[in-house]
């Protein structure tokens, strides 16, 4: 035995050892076949993205539709597992929420253990992404230059700090471009560094959109619609927008409200809620969340009969007024009507896809769930064909199948000549192109040719 090939076995048998302790430590920290418990990265025309709150039985997803999941910061280490899992098993991405501090220092040990912290936990989940919450760190009412100078600071910082070979990082950002007196870094920023782009449906009621504290639609088409094309005006190409769209309706208790009487129509009325105290802020504690489900089994007929609720022309959104002893209440929600508008608006723009917020949202009751994630899901919002699957399997599945395709070539062509000779000397018939030893001269009508 030659050198070389002492040299090839006991490489070979080292591989295959070490891997073997590989395969066994994923196997002791991974819920389900090991082979799951890896980045996967799958690609897609069209995204239908669900956030995870592990509130629902999650085998009730309609899960041939989803392309990711990505789980609240809520969500238990073994309960995000198993939905890593599941997402894996189902060719869809797996990620997770953190919620970036609004600590601008960066050498404070806070921040340091957030990261750190992050870092570990993409590591142990398996993620496909991170998903970075910047709502606070970037603020929804006011800010100054120096205020984005530091926020800048802030992200290059742990864009250096993270660096994963695996997972990328995701924004989850206000409904429009975080821009202040002008400045627009951060979006520039962030569009160099964010695989996506995720608008929160928590963002539309904010302090400049809001001043006279009223209540109003969770997510008013108008508001949508001047995001977008404010991302776009940006630079932000529409494959990087992911939209919020929220599973979930928002019970305004109203310290204030008035009636305005239309004319061969419903009253409208406009609720008002608290401010904060000595804050130009409204005081969002007044008013209460409420699931999907919850309206639609606590509200039945009013969420089914048009006639017994109200529809906002302008928002494009549904509420019901409803009083509760003698406290008036008006409950947003998205209905049927306004849900297709929102969906029909993203493909309409061609953006990346849309963000269910959240999945929970219709599991967690009975009364028609089946129905409204079909309707929703497959039926009205197409996720297209997977662009790229795995990538440390793409090599392995091509090579196999150039392989089997070769040999199924060379194996039916050995195969047919087999068979094709032993007819022709069963039927003696002369092999093609054999000389004629009786005759030199051909005829057409030679039965023999």
């Amino acid at each position: 035995m030659n050198i070389t090939r002492i040299i090839f076995l006991t490489i070979h048998l080292g591989l295959g050892v070490l891997s073997e302790y590989i395969v066994k430590d994923i196997a002791k920290e991974c819920p389900c076949d090991p082979v799951y418990c890896r980045t996967h990265k799958y690609y897609y025309n069209r995204e239908v993205v669900v956030v995870a709150e592990g509130k629902s039985d999650q085998s009730a997803w309609h899960w041939h539709d989803i392309t990711m999941v990505i789980t609240t910061e809520e969500v238990g280490k073994e309960e995000a597992k198993k939905l890593m899992c599941t997402a894996h098993q189902n060719h869809a991405n797996f990620a997770f929420i953190r919620e970036v501090p609004t600590i601008t220092n960066t050498s404070d040990p806070v921040l340091l253990d957030w990261l750190e912290e992050t870092v570990k936990k993409e590591k142990e989940l398996y993620a496909d992404y991170v998903a970075l919450d910047l709502l606070k760190l970037l603020g929804q009412c006011k800010a100054d230059s120096s205020h984005v100078q530091e926020v800048l600071a802030l992200l290059k910082f742990m864009v250096e700090k993270f660096t994963s070979p695996s997972a990328e990082l995701v924004c989850i950002v206000p409904y429009k471009p975080p821009c202040y007196d002008g400045d627009c870094s951060l979006t520039q920023y962030m569009a160099e560094h964010c695989a996506a782009f995720i608008t929160s449906p928590e963002s539309f009621i904010t302090c400049d959109t809001n001043p006279k504290c009223i209540a109003k639609a969770t997510m008013p088409m108008t508001s949508l619609v001047f995001g977008v094309e404010e991302f776009i005006d940006h630079g932000i190409t529409p494959d990087k927008l992911l939209i919020g769209i929220p599973w979930h309706g928002y019970d305004y208790t109203c310290v204030n409200y008035t009636t305005d009487l239309k004319t061969g129509g419903k009253n409208q009325m406009t609720c008002y809620f608290d401010e904060r105290n000595n804050t130009e802020s409204c005081n969002t504690s007044l008013r209460k969340r409420m699931s999907l489900a919850e309206i639609k089994n606590s509200y039945p007929e009013q969420y089914k009969n048009a006639e017994s609720h109200h529809y906002h022309p302008i928002y494009r959104s549904d509420y019901i007024n409803v009083k509760k002893g003698e406290q008036q209440h008006q409950i947003w929600y998205e209905d049927h009507d306004s849900l297709l508008d929102k969906y029909m608006y993203v493909r309409s723009m061609n953006l990346r896809g849309m963000v269910i917020w959240t999945a929970d949202d219709l599991s967690t009751k009975s009364t028609d769930d089946a129905a409204e994630w079909n309707w929703i899901l497959h039926n009205l919002f197409s996720t297209g064909d997977i662009e790229h699957h795995s990538l440390d399997m793409a090599g392995t599945i091509a090579g196999i199948s150039v392989g089997c395709f070769v040999l199924g070539t060379l194996l039916g062509f050995a195969f047919g000549c087999a068979v094709m000779r032993r007819r022709m000397q069963r039927r003696g018939l002369r092999l093609p192109f054999h000389r004629d030893e009786e005759e030199t001269d051909f005829h057409d009508d030679d039965n023999t040719l």
